[in-house]
């Protein structure tokens, strides 16, 4: 290329050797930024579409540039000078109708939302790549040339797979969205009315997932994290019983309903126990029966608001159930107190019960 560094120069030559093409070295350099074409090299092509500064943003009757930084700032990304292209046209029309939603989405409502989704998606972008690094290991552990050719394959599918996976990622998340929105709708009818409901039914609801779990990724890894939701996948499947009458994956964990309460126990028992003889964090699970709204079969209400806070209170290899299925199941299972919980939207205290022990022989820690 015309103008460009000789090869033989100390800041050219390893780019080139990284497989960097001569055009986006040339680029990097031009702009004093020779390093800059190791990053250019793996950027996402959908970064040509930001072509929209905060500045701009705001003076089409958007978000102040300082709010739509703080914004940025809250998702956990990196600060752009206002002036400076960083937000596709999607994305500042998305901001400028924001700011025509103040009394109903405050900034700092916004905020607080933005912090949240930005800690778990930075986790699903670390596991998309992780795995893409974990397909292409072969690649990436051979010879210099071929090393290279395989880093370009990871580009190259990463490239052609995320623009299709962002359209599902925006599904699921409204889905979600309308779960969380059904449970909030049933919960307030709940409270409001006191009767039963259409659709009412009686449901044992199991929760369990893996104790610790966060501080466990951090530490092992999300490679380590994966393969343990694995192995909780495997034994859940495995050991949720042919009575199982809905269930469905929560991330770390499980939500599992059962007609019978005494089959609801024993498969939360056998999953505890279970899990205990894997590799990485042991699980914890909770029950609870009660009245639930059965819809596009799923399961609302405040029954199972309580079933899902009420597995925080169990330590790792524990079980913990309410009054109403330890007085049900008390001659086929052993339970013990496990004090009076306060649990976040609950006026009224439970009252919780410990199993006492299990089948697989070891006597959960109190």
């Amino acid at each position: 290329m015309d103008g460009l560094v000789s090869s033989g120069d100390e800041t050219v030559a390893p780019l080139r050797r990284l497989g960097i093409s001569d055009e986006l070295i040339q680029r990097s350099v031009e702009r004093g930024d020779p390093a800059g074409a190791i990053f250019d090299a793996v950027l996402l092509p959908a970064i040509a579409e930001r072509t929209v500064s905060a500045a701009e943003v705001e003076a089409a009757g958007g978000l102040s540039a300082d709010e739509t930084t703080a914004l940025i700032e809250a998702f956990g990304l990196p600060v752009p000078d206002p002036s400076t292209p960083s937000l596709t046209p999607h994305e500042a029309e998305v901001l400028i109708e924001v700011a025509r939603m103040r009394d109903i989405w405050p900034l700092d409502v916004q905020a607080r939302v933005a912090r949240v989704m930005g800690r778990h998606l930075s986790r699903v972008a670390q596991a998309q790549v992780q795995q893409f690094l974990e397909h292409f290991a072969p690649e990436l552990s051979a010879a210099p040339a071929e090393r290279l050719a395989g880093l370009h394959a990871v580009h190259a599918a990463c490239a052609r797979l995320v623009p299709l996976s962002e359209h599902f990622l925006v599904g699921v998340h409204r889905r979600w969205l309308e779960h969380e929105l059904g449970q909030a709708a049933v919960t307030q009818a709940e409270a409001t009315d006191g009767g039963a409901l259409p659709g009412a039914v009686e449901v044992s609801i199991v929760f369990c997932d893996l104790k610790n779990f966060t501080t466990y990724t951090d530490l092992a890894g999300d490679a380590a994290a994966l393969e343990a939701i694995e192995h909780l996948t495997e034994l859940v499947m495995r050991e949720r019983s042919t009575e199982l009458r809905f269930m469905k994956a929560l991330g770390d964990g499980f939500m599992l309903c059962y007609d019978d309460v005494h089959e609801a126990v024993a498969a939360a028992e056998r999953i505890v126990a279970g899990i205990r003889h894997t590799p990485g964090p042991g699980a914890h699970a909770s029950v609870h029966r009660g009245t639930a709204i059965a819809r596009d079969g799923d399961y609302f209400g405040s029954a199972v608001n309580l079933a899902a806070r009420l597995v925080a209170a169990a330590g790792e290899h524990q079980l913990v159930a309410t009054r109403c299925v330890a007085e049900a199941t008390g001659t086929g299972f052993g339970w013990e107190p496990a004090g009076v919980l306060h649990l976040r939207g609950f006026a009224e205290a439970i009252e919780a019960f410990r199993l006492a022990g299990d089948r697989g022989g070891q006597t959960p820690a109190a």
